[in-house]
């Protein structure tokens, strides 16, 4: 099993791993800058070097040879010894232990010493030269010194070996004070986990933010928007218990009566009037237990920020209207659909969308009694679509609309049979897919319409 992620292992590693790339150019930098002022040191020494060497030449002016003092002087290193070159403009090469090239452009008569890189013997050497006047008059005599680069190169390697180290330890000791800075830093969140493990199983209040640190705060703000969607959950849970016992406690002791009632008369036309009871009533307790599913659904829904797909009520409408055309027939009701066949797009869920229509229709041929009518009517307009159920039952009084919608509300007044659920799914479902629900008296000022008005796909 592969270990678990350690936001302390993670960040040491971005640590480490900059700091050995900084360590590695740091050697490089030093080597660089302790050859760059080994050459300026040796080079210094070699610009006196020649300068030594031409005040012994004036002291030995006219002589074709150098002293022994000289030549000491120049091959004091007998492991690296410098080359030296002196040459008289007229009489050639008067000393020399090296071939030493002439300088491309050497200096004037008394003039600074003049240094420059050259290679000799396919080695790198760094020469000074410089010009004085000779014994016979109009003779210049130049003098070159040169060394290799043996041992600059040597000392800026030692200072790099003798550094390297000490930077390395640097480095460790600043990864031990940044592992001990971050092990005090991650303490902070020991206040968060504090307060999360001290709370009660249903406290899914929002958490305290002010012992949180900036740097995780978008952690917490998620939790919280977690907390809130489950709040939102268990309300959903609560009130659909409390919703099921509601609708289902009346229903049950019906059919406990019922019960009762065929066990205490057993006469066949006793028991046949309670089974018809029986009936009707575990119908209506299945009728509602459909509702409050499909409430229970519409609510967690809301929850959700999938928007869903492209629907076409039209073609929802037409197929459901023929379904229901023949239980309306038998029921004695008028039920009519207008508008277009297709091409009323929106944006939802087809099933519930079907679902919030069949509580409309049931509402209304429910309300509109034996010889009325319902009707279904969809009108596609600029930026909507609109989607209308009306009846010409009986009609709810105005002062009561602003309630239709609320669960198990009924209008004072209305002896027909139903859970007071069939609006609330509506309202629900309307809700979720962002449509406006209106409620206005329907035609001739007879009945109820409902409209709901869906932002258009298009």
């Amino acid at each position: 099993m592969a270990n678990p992620p350690s936001l302390r292992r993670r960040l040491l590693f971005f640590l480490a791993l900059p700091m050995g790339l900084a360590w590695l150019a740091s050697g490089a930098l030093i080597y660089v800058l302790a050859l760059h002022y080994a050459n300026v040191n040796y080079d210094r020494s070699l610009l006196d070097g020649a300068h030594a060497l031409e005040k012994m030449i004036r002291s030995d002016a006219g002589l074709q040879n150098l002293s022994p003092q000289a030549r000491i002087l120049m091959e004091y290193d007998p492991s690296d010894p410098a080359s030296y070159a002196v040459r008289s403009v007229r009489h050639g090469v008067l000393a020399a232990n090296a071939e030493l090239p002439e300088m491309r452009d050497p200096p004037a008569i008394d003039a600074p010493a003049r240094i420059e890189s050259i290679v000799l013997g396919g080695r790198s050497m760094r020469m000074a030269s410089l010009a004085l006047a000779g014994a016979e008059d109009g003779d210049t005599i130049v003098v070159a010194v040169a060394e290799t680069l043996r041992e600059r190169r040597a000392l800026a390697r030692e200072i790099l070996v003798g550094t390297l180290p000490i930077v390395l330890m640097l480095i460790a000791l600043v990864l031990v004070l940044v592992w001990f800075g971050v092990t005090r830093g991650l303490r902070l969140l020991d206040p968060l986990t504090e307060q999360i493990a001290g709370r009660r199983a249903r406290d899914l209040s929002p958490l305290d933010q002010r012992a949180v640190p900036v740097e995780i705060r978008s952690l917490t703000h998620t939790i919280d928007a977690l907390f809130a969607r489950l709040r939102d959950l268990l309300d959903v849970q609560e009130r659909f218990i409390a919703d099921a016992a509601h609708q289902l406690r009346t229903p049950l002791a019906g059919l406990r009566l019922q019960a009762e009632r065929a066990l205490a008369d057993p006469r066949p036309e006793s028991v046949r009037d309670a089974l018809v009871h029986v009936e009707r009533l575990s119908a209506g307790a299945g009728r509602a237990a459909g509702q409050l599913l499909t409430l229970a659904r519409a609510q967690t829904s809301s929850q959700q920020t999938e928007p869903g797909s492209s629907v076409d009520l039209a073609r929802i409408a037409r197929d459901y209207i023929g379904e229901r055309v023949p239980a309306a027939i038998a029921a004695r009701v008028d039920l009519g659909y207008e508008g277009p066949t297709h091409g009323a797009e929106v944006i939802g869920d087809a099933v519930m969308l079907r679902e919030a229509l069949v509580n409309l229709v049931d509402n209304a041929l429910n309300y509109a009694g034996e010889n009325g009518t319902v009707t279904v009517s969809i009108v596609p307009e600029v930026r909507t679509i609109a989607l209308a159920v009306e009846d010409s039952g009986p009609g709810v009084s105005e002062e009561w609309w602003p309630r239709l919608g609320e669960r198990f509300f009924r209008p004072p007044g209305s002896h027909r049979e139903g859970s007071g659920l069939g609006l609330a799914i509506v309202r629900r479902i309307a809700e979720r897919y962002g449509a406006a629900v209106i409620y206005t008296r329907g035609r001739d000022g007879l009945g109820l319409r409902v409209t709901l008005r869906f932002p258009s796909a298009r």
